[in-house]
Order: C-alpha cells, then sequence, then structure tokens
C-alpha cells in the first residue's frame, strides 16, 4: 500500500463517519475535535490516524471522487453521483472517446468524464461564463494534482461553436438543451450518444422534439432516486429523507437521415 505524501488530499474521518477534506502540508489543521498537524501524516498508509491534542483520533482516508466532489468549491448545484454515473453507462462513455460537454458548471462532470475516458480520451468542455469556467479549472486541477493533458476548457457559447472534429459523445447540462441539439448533431459521429440532465420535464419535452427533428433515435428518458438506510443491531429501516428527484437524464442515438421528414418516423 503506498503512503501519504506531501501536498496530496487527505480525508480526515471520525469513527461516526464525519470528514473534512485536507491538504497534507506543515500546517495544523483544527476541528470542534481538537488540532492535527497534517505533516504527521507523510508516511502514514491509508486507514492509519493522527490523534488530536484532545485526544481524539482523526482516521486518514484517501478521498474518493464523491467525497472531493460534494465538498469543492462550487457556485452552481452540483451533478449528484447517481445521476454521474448514469451518464457514464447510459452514455456508454469508455477509455479512448473523445467527448464533448457543454455546461460546466464546477466541474463535478467534468472530472467523471476525464476519469472514464482515461488518458486516451479526450474531453472538450464549453462553457460560456468564465467564471465558471475558471472555477471548473481550479476544482479539476486541484483534484488531479496539476491539469489534466485531456481536457480542455472552451469559452463558449454552445449555439454559436464552430469545431473542426467529430465526437463520439455529446453529453448536455443547460438550461435550453433544445437549443444546443441542431448545433452539436453535426459534430456528433454516426451512431454516437447524446445524453442530456435537465431537472424539468419541460424542458425534456423542447429536447425530445429536437432530437427526433435531428437524427436521432432510441430517445429515453428516465430518473434515478436514492434512499439509504439505516442499519444497526436493532433496526433496519430508510431513513427519514432521501436523494430524490434531481434532474432528468435523456439518451439518444445518432444516425444518417432526418427522421422529420422520413414517412417511418412516427414508427
Amino acid at each position: 500500500m503506498t503512503v501519504f505524501g506531501p501536498n496530496e488530499w487527505a480525508l480526515l474521518t471520525t469513527q461516526k463517519g464525519k470528514s473534512w477534506l485536507v491538504r497534507v502540508e506543515d500546517a495544523p489543521y483544527s476541528s470542534h475535535l481538537g488540532t492535527v498537524n497534517m505533516l504527521e501524516a507523510v508516511g502514514k498508509e491509508e486507514g492509519d490516524f493522527l490523534e488530536t491534542n484532545k485526544g481524539a483520533k482523526l482516521f486518514l482516508l484517501r478521498p474518493t471522487m464523491e467525497d472531493y466532489i460534494f465538498k469543492m468549491k462550487r457556485q452552481t448545484q452540483i451533478i449528484y453521483p447517481k445521476d454521474l454515473g448514469a451518464i457514464i453507462i447510459y452514455g456508454d462513455i469508455q477509455p479512448g472517446l473523445t467527448i464533448l460537454e457543454s455546461g460546466v458548471g464546477s466541474g463535478s462532470l467534468s472530472l467523471a468524464l476525464i476519469r472514464a475516458v482515461g488518458e486516451r480520451g479526450r474531453v472538450i468542455s464549453l462553457e460560456k461564463r468564465l467564471e465558471f469556467a475558471s472555477l471548473a479549472n481550479e476544482n479539476i486541477a486541484k483534484f488531479h494534482a496539476t491539469p489534466p493533458p485531456n481536457h480542455h476548457v472552451i469559452v463558449a457559447d454552445i449555439q454559436n461553436i464552430c469545431l473542426g472534429i467529430q465526437v463520439d459523445r455529446v453529453v448536455l447540462d443547460l438550461p435550453e438543451p433544445w437549443g444546443a441539439v441542431g448545433t452539436v448533431a453535426p459534430f456528433l459521429k454516426m451512431g454516437g450518444l447524446l445524453v442530456s440532465l435537465s431537472p424539468n420535464v419541460g424542458q425534456v419535452q423542447l429536447t425530445h422534439r429536437e432530437l427526433r427533428c435531428n437524427s436521432f433515435i432510441n430517445i429515453k428518458t428516465f430518473e434515478l432516486l436514492r434512499r439509504e438506510w439505516m442499519i444497526d443491531d436493532l433496526r433496519a429501516r430508510p431513513v427519514d429523507r432521501m436523494i430524490a428527484h434531481t434532474g432528468f437524464i435523456t439518451v439518444a442515438k445518432k444516425v444518417n437521415r432526418p427522421l422529420a421528414a422520413s414517412p417511418e418516423a412516427k414508427a
């Protein structure tokens, strides 16, 4: 097992599960449980602990992507892990693909896409607001310790962009995704998938219409609800609150003819 080194992220975690994302550096970190010197984490393995000046033990864990996403700086609503996982699987995001995404936000979707395509793949992120693009770049660079060479952020409106390449997948997280469908369709390879995340069903209806008019078939929309359970020696029941509706995921496949003008369009 590798040990913690300087400048890594560590997840300081109590036995009850409360946690803090902290950089391993020559600096103290204080909480209601006391203070630790983070430099003492250097050389320790994951699962070891630091003891605070109050005698509390804080376990050293390596943060998962889920941990980082929930604790990173953000100015917009993040895409929840339950939706990120669905986007990766239903969008068939795999190593080596080139992905075009629009609506970067704070960078949570970009992080998932970059991991999924691997070093041989590429993620091109379009974001029209400079402050969002800058924050996403900062969050992604912090997670990877350096900006990933296979990730490119372009500050532009997707409805006015002209790309000189073909992409394998398009992923949209936009307030008006239907306005982008006609623009991105020419960039998407034949047989490629478009995935769109929208919180409101009205957005989904308009997106479906544009997909049907722009050579897409197999259009499907769904949502995912996540409910955790409370398990101990005396009880096993759902928790009182759950992560219910966060967004509708729409997936569609591009084919080689505009279906709106086809007699088979209603079949």
